[in-house]
């Protein structure tokens, strides 16, 4: 589905942001070593991560510096999804290539749930200290990580949120094991000050390095009493966006008439409140207004450290959003609103301005940012690396991708099942409640044509692909499987 914002026409002028990116992506040499000549320089590529929280795809429309410097002036991943959407197992996934099945975390919470159900011992920050780069984290980490728990081995700077991690204005970063606490600060702009810090801190030294920048926003806040809130914006945001329409307003599948087809996700909850709906969105606009100067922040400081030109950029949210499609509003759900996230990617020798729809996923980034550095991390990873596509190269790549959610009880496991181009299909445990969408006929996803007989070999198939991802680990995650059959009659 195409972002909104693409169809309106974009004018923006931001003087002094960006120049322009360097020719020729840095290949991957495939060594891990990090002995070097002495007094030879350490060419390898810098890579900074800059991760939102709960962002859907189509709000990336109103975050105009974030477009400037990342779409135009780098490359748009139009089909990346976060194919486990809820925080804990996707940031789990993040630092290790790895899908629940193989990393453990199926859940924020419960035995296979949050930080706890991870090995931290083999993570991303091992594999690229141990590779010669610096590391650093700062903010948000899997969710019950706290100042009382061991630090994860590899990060040269260990910087997470460990207290008032949902409180957007009173919170504590762990600083290395040093707390530093707030107190009626911001906290996005804090992580940017901090971000800022490392990147001064790193780019005095000869070694390249690998920065994982976090950031709350637009999560909803906790209050003193850990109830929902809206989140909080930065004080020069609280009056912005109060005329500002959710785009979900307009789907036909917003408020949806009959769910009696649905999933259990979506079946039996009543029609949302269309004011909660516009104030949830208007206060996610407001504070994602920090992070779009936050991501223009730190690309002034690469820049006046000079390492801009040998930098690779992502920007990314660790799941998607539903605001009232299917009468839900959250995530940990199989639908594209919960699934789709925006990536995108500046770099050396990425084309400004290009675009690309290669499915990929979450899993594939530490594949990709291993790549770039020419290293070997010692998990074996679910996904595969991206540089080809980054690079405008014809890329091998998977037609079906693994898609699931957990639970916080049993065995940690909700919906699992299978997406491809043109269909979403997924069952819960003993294939009880299935779903099945056509998202070529139905792209709103508003019928469930699982029972359909026209769809019993479409099914068949997937079914089929699906039972055989359940359990995949390494390159049997990436199988190409064909083109499923067309429904009967088509």
């Amino acid at each position: 589905m195409a972002r909104a914002w693409r169809q309106g026409t974009l004018a923006l002028v931001l003087i002094g942001l960006l120049g322009a990116l360097a020719a020729g992506v840095a290949g991957s040499s495939g060594t891990s070593s990090a002995v070097r000549a002495a007094g030879s320089a350490d060419d390898r590529p810098n890579i900074v991560v800059v991760m939102t929280d709960d962002q859907n795809d189509y709000e990336l429309a109103w975050m105009p510096r974030t477009r400037a410097l990342l779409v135009d002036r780098g490359m748009d991943l139009t089909d990346a999804i976060s194919p486990h959407p809820l925080c804990c197992p996707a940031r789990a996934e993040l630092v290790t290539g790895q899908y629940a099945q193989n990393n453990g975390v199926r859940h924020n919470r419960g035995p296979y749930g949050g930080n706890a159900a991870l090995d931290p011992v083999d993570t991303i920050g091992s594999w690229f200290s141990e590779a010669g780069y610096r590391t650093g984290f700062i903010g948000k980490y899997l969710n019950g990580y706290g100042a009382h728990q061991a630090r994860p081995p590899g990060w040269d700077r260990w910087d997470p949120l460990v207290q008032g991690v949902y409180d957007y204005r009173n919170f504590t970063f762990l600083n290395d094991g040093h707390p530093e606490s707030y107190r009626n600060d911001y906290v996005t702009q804090a992580i940017e000050e901090r971000t800022n810090a490392a990147v001064r801190a790193f780019s005095a030294a000869d070694e390249p390095f690998l920065l994982m920048s976090w950031h709350l926003a637009p999560h909803y806040r906790l209050d003193k009493r850990n109830h929902k809130a809206l989140p909080a914006p930065a004080p020069q945001d609280r009056h912005r966006f109060t005329r500002s329409r959710p785009p979900s307003l307009d789907k036909p599948s917003y408020a949806e008439k009959d769910v009696s087809d649905q999933p259990r996700a979506f079946a039996h909850r009543r029609r949302p409140d269309d004011a909660q709906v516009r104030a949830e969105f208007r206060a996610r606009l407001r504070s994602l207004q920090s992070v779009d100067r936050a991501v223009a922040s730190l690309v002034r400081t690469l820049r006046s450290t000079g390492k801009l030109e040998n930098t690779y950029l992502f920007f990314l949210s660790d799941n998607g959003y539903l605001l009232g499609e299917h009468r839900f509003i959250g995530k940990n759900v199989l639908a594209e609103e919960a699934l789709q996230v925006p990536l995108l990617v500046a770099g050396p020798g990425i084309e400004p301005g290009s675009t690309s729809a290669a499915p990929a996923s979450l899993v594939d980034l530490p594949a990709t940012f291993a790549d770039l550095a020419g290293l070997q991390p010692t998990r074996v990873l679910d996904g595969l690396s991206l540089v080809p596509v980054l690079r405008g190269e014809a890329a091998s790549v998977r037609d079906t991708t693994l898609v699931q959610t957990g639970a916080d009880q049993g065995d940690g496991w909700a919906q699992r099942g299978v997406r491809t181009a043109r269909y979403l299909y997924a069952t819960r445990s003993g294939d009880s409640d299935p779903v099945l969408y056509d998202r070529w006929l139905d792209p709103f996803e508003t019928r469930n044509v699982a029972e359909d007989p026209r769809y019993a070999g479409v099914r068949e198939s997937l079914e089929s692909r699906r039972r055989q991802l359940l359990d995949c680990t390494g390159w049997t995650c990436n199988r190409s499987f064909g083109q499923p059959p067309d429904p009967a009659g088509q």
